[in-house]
């Protein structure tokens, strides 16, 4: 289930990859993105933790962590929330897209980092 979650969350990092938005507002350009199951989880979850998961991406990124490394452990933070598959892939590819959103706003310097999966 892990590894599952793990493969989601690079799946959607690649996808996000593909379209980056350096000059648009984190929420804006992040809703545009989700699908409608995730914008039920982003609704949960609120702009400011989202903004806060890609600000400590660009953190982690910025202090030697791949993004491999940083996406594994989203995944087994959510792997501990004992959800059932379906709920665990949506969080595990709204993170993915928080975190490729997240990076290419505030960090766009590692957005390569992101291609690179």
């Amino acid at each position: 289930m892990l590894k599952t979650s793990v493969a989601c969350l690079s799946t959607s990092l690649v996808l996000c990859s593909l379209t980056p938005a350096y000059a648009q507002e984190f929420d804006t350009v992040l809703q545009g993105l989700l699908t409608p199951e995730e914008l039920q989880i982003h609704q949960q979850v609120g702009t400011q933790q989202a903004e806060q998961l890609g600000k400590d991406a660009c953190n982690a990124l910025a202090a030697g962590s791949s993004v491999e490394d940083f996406a594994t452990g989203i995944a087994e933070s959510l792997a501990q929330e004992n959800l059932p598959q379906a709920q665990l892939q949506a969080r595990g590819l709204y993170s993915g897209k928080v975190i490729a959103v997240g990076v290419a706003l505030f960090c766009p310097d590692r957005f390569s980092q992101l291609q690179g999966l």
